[in-house]
């Protein structure tokens, strides 16, 4: 596929989840509230690294990571940032436990969004992963912003407005705040969650 911007190509795998508008809408509004300047910026939960890679082509200052569940989802988004000429740094790994001693300027997701039992199941288990709560939940994605995100910094979270209400509680239990809430044109079924981290950095 081409880039929603008309640079670079992207290469998908046929099993998995297919790249979405939600994918463009989060990494346009990335672009547009955070300027190109040294971030370090992970994409957690990056699949086959469309939003990093759209990311990094249009913010090369930035140092960009993305970590992933599913080791061949991986490999591909290594394969798509090396047929862009980019260095991001593509990671295997579960959100479960991951964390960076450093620390990320900013993290942007678009995790899996239904709940385990909640809707039609697709056959294409990595497409399950990817959509449903199965490998990972909401609790898991807000644990690991609380563990890597630096003090006073930004992450900005892709959910249905429908997930808001425990989306709160989950960052009630840690020193994350819910800055904005900004919607989703390109898919009207979701809402970015602009998120701050108020954890003291030791």
């Amino acid at each position: 596929m081409t880039l929603p911007f008309g640079e670079g190509i992207f290469w998908q795998a046929v099993d998995a989840q297919a790249v979405s508008s939600a994918a463009n809408c989060l990494q346009s509004t990335a672009v547009e509230l955070f300027k190109d300047e040294p971030l370090r910026v992970l994409d957690l939960g990056c699949g086959s690294g469309i939003v990093a890679v759209m990311l990094a082509l249009q913010r090369p200052h930035w140092k960009i990571t993305g970590i992933d569940i599913q080791a061949p989802l991986i490999d591909l988004a290594l394969e798509n940032a090396q047929l862009n000429s980019l260095k991001i740094d593509f990671l295997c790994a579960d959100l479960k436990s991951y964390h960076d001693p450093v620390g990320f300027d900013l993290i942007v997701s678009n995790p899996p969004w239904l709940c385990k039992d909640s809707g039609h199941t697709s056959p294409r288990l990595s497409k399950e992963h990817s959509r449903r709560e199965i490998l990972c939940d909401m609790h898991d994605v807000i644990a690991c912003l609380n563990r890597n995100l630096k003090s006073g910094k930004d992450a900005l979270l892709l959910y249905p407005p429908q997930r808001f209400e425990q989306l709160q509680t989950e960052c009630s239990q840690y020193l994350l705040d819910i800055k904005a809430t900004l919607f989703c044109a390109e898919t009207q079924k979701h809402n970015i969650y602009h998120i701050k981290s108020q954890r003291m950095t030791p």
